[in-house]
């Protein structure tokens, strides 16, 4: 920008006020600070030359003020249709899905748009460190971790505290901002007990995903991994000369192999650099998902269809403000038939 602070203390000044606005203080005993802004922009302050050579510095996210859907994400060219469809699919069994990538690739933007799939009467508990998510489902819990205060640090209230008890609530659905620390443990063993969750993890690949699960400071026993069923990677690159967002792979878990000690899982889906579009494979998930409802496999393609087609339709009518969408997906679970005959152009 052209804003430029002409003195040291001038920074040091603004920084202070900076931190105040968050409810929080930073000092040279504790020049670090991670916090919340009033319009929900989040913010990293380094405060003095103590610890940052050139001085006081910071860090502004700002973010949309309505998320984006899957209607923008498909516009934005991030996944497509189908992909959609089948995390539609996926989520209305109640399935569990990380959502992984390195820094700013889009992972709690997908997170946001595919919890929009969720069924509305659900109950929905979603656990953050900062406040990130929208959701229009009138039974969401929206819960968000604190710092304690004074050197004691009295009164802290951590994602792992959250967690615990977010499952004597019984949720229909838990959501973890970031899974990351030892919260995961109680998160699969959540899952393990009938309590299907969402979440994103820093890691570009399955085995990264297994490797930071199981190891310090998670410590993860590796047959709790086969209660997670998908993993999407999301990935920052350039097309055309522009950065973009992409779902660069979807991976499904298949289960945990005793005999060699390891979890096994398969590539549902993968994202074409050369061609900037998304190819498919054959899904475990999808047939487990078809066989657990007892449809034929005519009838479940057809399922898959009408998603894709809702989808396609939202997009040509340009409806992409999160409760317009959520009331679509409303009709598809108590009045398919009345959603059909809109999509279809019969009424």
């Amino acid at each position: 920008t052209n804003i430029v602070f002409e003195t040291e203390e001038e920074l040091d000044s603004f920084v202070m006020k900076l931190a105040q606005r968050t409810g929080k203080t930073v000092s040279a005993a504790q020049p670090l600070l991670d916090g919340t802004l009033p319009d929900g922009s989040r913010v990293q302050i380094t405060y003095g030359k103590d610890i940052a050579r050139r001085g006081s510095n910071f860090s502004i996210r700002k973010f949309t003020k309505e998320p984006l859907t899957p209607v923008d994400l498909i516009n934005y060219g991030t996944a497509n249709e189908e992909i959609f469809a089948y995390l539609w699919s996926a989520i209305e069994s109640q399935l569990s899905i990380l959502v992984a990538g390195g820094t700013a690739t889009g992972k709690t933007t997908l997170l946001n748009a595919i919890a929009l799939f969720i069924k509305p009467e659900m109950k929905i508990v979603s656990i953050e460190d900062t406040a990130e998510l929208q959701l229009p489902h009138p039974n969401w819990i929206p819960q968000v971790a604190r710092v304690g205060f004074g050197p004691s640090n009295y009164g802290a209230i951590d994602m792992f505290d959250l967690l615990k008890a977010a499952l004597r609530q019984r949720p229909d659905y838990i959501i973890v901002g970031e899974v990351r620390g030892k919260e995961a443990y109680v998160l699969f063993q959540g899952i393990a007990t009938g309590h299907p969750a969402l979440g994103t993890i820093h890691a570009d690949s399955m085995r990264a995903i297994i490797d930071r699960l199981t190891s310090p400071p998670i410590n993860l026993p590796m047959v709790l991994l086969e209660n997670l069923d998908i993993a999407v990677f999301m990935t920052r690159t350039r097309v055309k000369g522009e950065y973009v967002r992409r779902v660069a792979s979807i991976e499904e878990i298949i289960g945990y192999n005793y005999r060699k000690k390891m979890i096994e899982w398969i590539k549902s889906f993968e994202w074409d650099p050369a061609s900037d579009t998304f190819i498919s494979h054959k899904s475990y998930i999808l047939r487990k998902i078809m066989e657990s409802k007892g449809l034929k496999e005519e009838e479940f393609r057809e399922d898959l269809k009408f998603k894709r087609d809702i989808l396609s339709w939202l997009r040509k009518n340009n409806i992409r403000n999160y409760k317009e969408i959520a009331k679509y997906i409303e009709l598809y679970y108590y009045e398919p038939e009345k959603l059909s005959k809109i999509i279809y152009g019969t009424i």
